[in-house]
């Protein structure tokens, strides 16, 4: 039988390492702070020389844009799995993007908290950013105006009104990841909480 061995400096093809460092990254930075990230060390974590992550990432302010795009992947993926499932009203696709967003954050905290990092910590202006955060709320104002529509959401600017929702969700994500609220602190005990809070947000944005 052939032995399973760790992959080493001579194993990443060289487009391979940089989606390996983005995903150790975000091993990482689930139990460390990214301003304690280093190249370095997840180079010789992969087994790879001390050089080889700057070829793909000159600083670490790179590599922690590309995990808060990686971020904005994932969370997609999790908006499209859930809307599957979810009922084709304006109202319920809403309110299942809007709970992703909290169980997401619950879930991948380290990356949550990369992708709506503080600007010494990340360039916000980077253009791959800009386009993958655009797109992720961009998501929920069309499906606000699609509602306005249809009658069963109140009038107003969607953006204005997309605003409103994130701001609340945004708030409880940080709350629920940061272990604000108690018993709610982990996954598994999140989901009734945005189900509740997206259902009170959503009863105000009916018409009146």
């Amino acid at each position: 039988m052939s032995k399973i061995r760790k992959k080493g400096r001579h194993d990443y093809h060289h487009g391979d390492l940089r989606q390996v460092l983005v995903a150790a990254a975000l091993r990482t930075l689930k139990n460390q702070r990214a301003e304690d990230l280093s190249l370095r060390a997840l180079g010789r974590e992969l087994g790879v020389s001390p050089r080889a992550p700057y070829r793909h990432f000159a600083t670490k302010e790179e590599l922690l844009i590309a995990v808060a795009v990686e971020g904005f992947r994932l969370f997609g993926a999790l908006v499209t799995k859930r809307l599957t499932t979810a009922p084709s009203s304006p109202l319920a696709r809403l309110r299942a993007v809007a709970e992703a967003y909290v169980v997401f954050a619950v879930d991948q905290p380290g990356a949550f908290r990369v992708m709506y990092a503080p600007y010494a910590t990340v360039n916000e202006a980077a253009p791959d950013l800009l386009a993958a955060r655009a797109e992720a709320h961009g998501l929920s104002a069309a499906i606000l105006a699609e509602g306005q529509a249809e009658g069963v959401l109140r009038a107003g600017d969607p953006m204005e009104l997309a605003l409103s929702l994130w701001t609340s969700m945004h708030g409880l994500a940080v709350l629920l990841t940061e272990g604000q609220l108690g018993r709610y602190d982990r996954a598994i005990e999140a989901e009734p909480v945005p189900r509740l809070v997206t259902g009170m947000l959503l009863d105000g944005l009916r018409p009146r």
